[in-house]
């Protein structure tokens, strides 16, 4: 039911008609009894500083953000979180006092969606496929050991080792020395290439793709040579569509643990849910929601 209390939350991007988050966030607003609505905001570059600031007149209690305004946004903003600084990108509106105020939860909502899948961090050794974004996130917070300030609780973890490898070894190094400064005692980065996963990734305990391999519509390709798997390893891929990735599908066949990407999806809305509201969503009755479009 709205009415004239109702909290306004909304995802801007552009286009943003194929966004899973409204479907999402509605039905876990729904079910937590909240009188709030969440829609979507489309929102062209040259107008996204009028948009903010439509945002800030309107009382909206929060946003999401996607493609193409995670970096663009930051200059409209009043201040940002650790990861935002770090990382460059922004996903997520929200308040602290009278200062509008941005964050990441993406790394947040794969951290969420490994501990759902059963896998515990503490004490894993990671290895890391890709350097863009996603990856830089991720490394982040797991080198860090902790995604509280992106809405993902209280935990607490400590990776022995944690490895980057990329197409490019210049880029691979220089996140590996961006996220060391920050890292966790005890945690030892180090930097390599996908073709040299032979020696720096299969001692890992679990396997995270932030590349874009394999993604829809290139659905052949897989980030590594799949016949290097082992069945002591766990398999994330973050990419969602398809489903299935080759990399997920190989992994499967050689014994291993595999965590698909939609989760991430969720969890990282689920994290940006927490912050706005102040506890956690029902994730299962998110997943529901994404169902009939292909998702649950």
């Amino acid at each position: 039911m709205i009415d004239g209390t109702t909290k306004l939350l909304g995802v801007l991007g552009w286009p943003v008609e194929h966004s899973m988050s409204p479907v999402m966030h509605n039905a876990a607003i729904q079910a937590a009894g909240l009188n709030a609505c969440y829609v979507p905001l489309p929102c062209p570059p040259e107008a996204l500083g009028d948009v903010i600031s439509g945002l800030r007149g309107m009382g909206f209690l929060g946003a999401n953000l996607t493609i193409p305004h995670k970096q663009a946004v930051i200059e409209h903003l009043d201040g940002l979180s650790e990861e935002s600084r770090f990382t460059g990108s922004v996903n997520t509106l929200y308040w602290e006092g009278d200062r509008l105020m941005g964050t990441s939860t993406d790394a947040a909502g794969a951290v969420l969606n490994l501990r759902q899948a059963g896998i515990e961090l503490d004490g894993k050794r990671v290895t890391i496929l890709g350097t863009g974004g996603a990856a830089r996130a991720l490394a982040f917070v797991l080198a860090r050991g902790s995604c509280a300030g992106a809405g993902g609780g209280g935990e607490t973890f400590t990776l022995p080792e944690l490895a980057i490898l990329g197409r490019d070894r210049r880029k691979a190094e220089r996140l590996t020395r961006d996220v060391a400064m920050g890292s966790a005692a005890g945690t030892a980065v180090r930097a390599g290439l996908l073709s040299e996963f032979t020696s720096l990734g299969t001692g890992a305990d679990l396997i995270i793709n932030c590349t874009s391999v394999g993604m829809a519509p290139d659905v052949s390709g897989c980030p590594i040579d799949p016949v290097l798997l082992q069945p002591h390893h766990a398999v994330y891929d973050i990419v969602y569509q398809p489903r299935e990735t080759v990399l997920l599908r190989e992994a499967k066949q050689q014994g291993c643990q595999t965590v698909e990407g939609i989760g991430m999806l969720v969890h990282q809305g689920a994290a940006s849910f927490r912050i706005w509201f102040g506890h956690d969503p029902d994730t299962a009755v998110m997943f529901d929601a994404l169902e009939p479009f292909g998702f649950g």
